[in-house]
This record gives C-alpha cells, structure tokens and sequence, in this order.
C-alpha cells in the first residue's frame, strides 16, 4: 500500500491568526506580526492531530491516526522583515525552515516544498496568510492561479507489485483557484477564516522489469486532482486558536494489467497551547 502514500500528503506550509479589535493596529511590518501572535525570537507551542485515510479500489481502505506536538520558533531578524522560521514535530522528528515575508497589510508565508512524504519537490509559492485589518465577508486570493513545473522521480519496491517497481516522474503543479474568506466576526476580537484551494499534480508513472505482471513498461501520463479545505478561529495577538483542514486527493494508475484508483482523505486539527 506504501507506494500510492507519495500521492497522498499535500499540504501548504502551516496556515496562521489573526483579528481585529476597535483598535486597529499600527501597521508598521513588525507590529502586524505581533497583531497576528509571533513575536520574535519566541516559540509557539501547539498539538496537532492528523487522520489520513487511503482507499485504493478494489480492495485497500486504510486509515492511520498521528498525534504530535509542534514547536514553532520565530527566528530574531535584526531588522530584516524576511522573517525566519522553524517548526518541529517531537514524535515525527520532522523539522522545517520556513520565511515570513512581511509587508502591508499582508504576512505572506514562502511555500518551498510541497510534501509527498519527502521534502524533496521544490516549489516556490507565496501564500498571503494574514491580513489586516479583517472585515465581515472580506475575500482575497492567498495563492494566484499559476503553474509550476515539479522535478523528482520516486521509485516504489512493494510485495504488492512484485516483481515490478513503479517509477514515478513528477512534471508540473497547476493552482486552479484559491480564495480565503472572513466568515464570522466576533465582540471579542475574534474571527473565523475558511480558506479553499483546487490543484492539480500532473505525472508519468512506469512500471519496471519486463515481467508477466508488468510485461507493458511504457511511460504512462496522468492527473491527481487536489482539493484543500481549511478554517482557522482566530484571536488577535495570540495567533493560532483552533485550525482544521480537510485534503482529498484522487489519481489513478495502471500497475501491470491491474487498473487502480486512489481516494485520499486528510483531516488535520492544530491548537495552539495558551
């Protein structure tokens, strides 16, 4: 089941907070950092629950269940508002290098990675994650449609597929659309956010040895199609409060004579630790 798992996790790097209060703050770069609940040189502690389920039809319907605690570090920039930031995941023992770009009135989060199990396929995006102040029903665009092209190739050894490998050769990523959206506002400066993003992850997959499973060993091309579901509960100067996500994922491939396709469900849930 392992080899279909390189389709199933995309995520944009973590999403962020936010709110407005009858004080709007002063929108010096550094204050609208501090307005969204990072202060430099700080770290945010949150817990993180992750539950992926995978159907691959006819016959494999798994699910598998993380919990994991998550340490964000705001790196000190001595005046550079390219911020610098880490998160690490103590169970997991995944730590990642993120930036902040900081510019009025938007935060805007550098995506350098998409992950597929391996922080290996390189892609630049600039998410605008934050902005301020927040309004009712106010609508920006976090991710502009674009298309990007994808470099990696994964090969994939499983006793399901024996004697054959499959070689997989990521091409391009394509954003369709994204759109992150004000919802509820509440008298106590908070609000809540529901972000959507439709995707989709062009690749050529191919089969290895010559075998009777395998005996057609041709480059094949496909889709997998991406939808991302996310709302974040805001609170002003306290950052994340609440933050779900929903991913879902479909492709399909040929192993050998046998046809197969891939569902993909992702729940994420993070708090942050007052």
């Amino acid at each position: 089941m392992h080899y279909i798992i390189i389709f199933l996790i995309f995520s944009f790097a973590c999403s962020k907070k936010s709110s407005d209060s009858q004080q709007n703050p002063p929108f010096s770069k550094y204050d609208i950092l501090t307005y969204w609940g990072y202060g430099i040189g700080k770290t945010h502690k949150y817990y993180t629950k992750d539950s992926l389920r995978v159907i691959i039809s006819p016959s494999i319907d798994s699910t598998y269940i993380r919990n994991d605690t998550m340490l964000k570090v705001i790196g000190d920039t001595f005046g550079n508002l390219n911020v610098v930031f880490s998160d690490s995941f103590y169970l997991a023992q995944i730590k990642r290098y993120d930036t902040f770009f900081v510019y009025s009135p938007f935060v805007a989060d550098s995506v350098k990675s998409i992950n597929f199990i391996r922080d290996t396929i390189k892609v630049n995006l600039e998410y605008k994650i934050f902005k301020a102040p927040l309004q009712l029903n106010e609508i920006w665009t976090p991710i502009e449609a674009q298309s990007r092209p994808v470099n990696d190739t994964i090969i994939i050894t499983n006793q399901q597929i024996q004697p054959c490998s499959l070689r997989i050769y990521f091409d391009s990523l394509k954003i369709d659309s994204s759109k992150k959206v004000v919802i509820e506002t509440g008298n106590d400066s908070t609000y809540k956010l529901f972000s959507k993003t439709h995707s989709k992850i062009k690749y050529r997959y191919q089969t290895k040895p010559q075998s009777n499973i395998c005996s057609d060993t041709t480059i094949k091309k496909d889709t997998a199609y991406l939808v991302n579901y996310d709302t974040t509960y805001l609170k002003a100067y306290t950052g994340i409060v609440r933050y779900f996500s929903f991913d879902s994922l479909t492709a399909s491939a040929l192993i050998g004579p046998i046809p197969i396709q891939v569902n993909t469900k992702n729940y994420t849930r993070r708090i942050k630790v007052q």
